[in-house]
């Protein structure tokens, strides 16, 4: 898509808590945030470029990204582009 994690958005301490207690150090890369250009577009919790809760966590079910401020909020999934995914298609691409 030509677009980072949405973890690793520049403006990402807004809206998660990286927990780096939470995951291995070799895997701490994927979660550093980039200089990155959102298009405007707001935060996509449900982006297919976000990962889930426990990505990468050294241990089952321990959450390695917790949404703020609503810590339930579900995070990360795999159906398919989001409406914040294809906004920001269209934005980048023109269309």
């Amino acid at each position: 898509m030509g677009f980072y994690h949405e973890q690793t958005r520049s403006d990402r301490d807004q809206y998660i808590k990286i927990n780096w207690e939470n995951m291995s150090p070799d895997m701490a890369y994927n979660f550093q945030k980039q200089n990155t250009n959102n298009q405007k577009t707001p935060y996509g919790y449900g982006s297919i470029m976000h990962y889930g809760k426990t990505a990468f966590s050294t241990q089952p079910g321990l959450e390695t990204i917790t949404p703020i401020p609503d810590a339930t909020v579900e995070i990360g999934q795999r159906q398919g582009l989001s409406n914040i995914d294809i906004l920001r298609i269209n934005k980048l691409y023109g269309c």
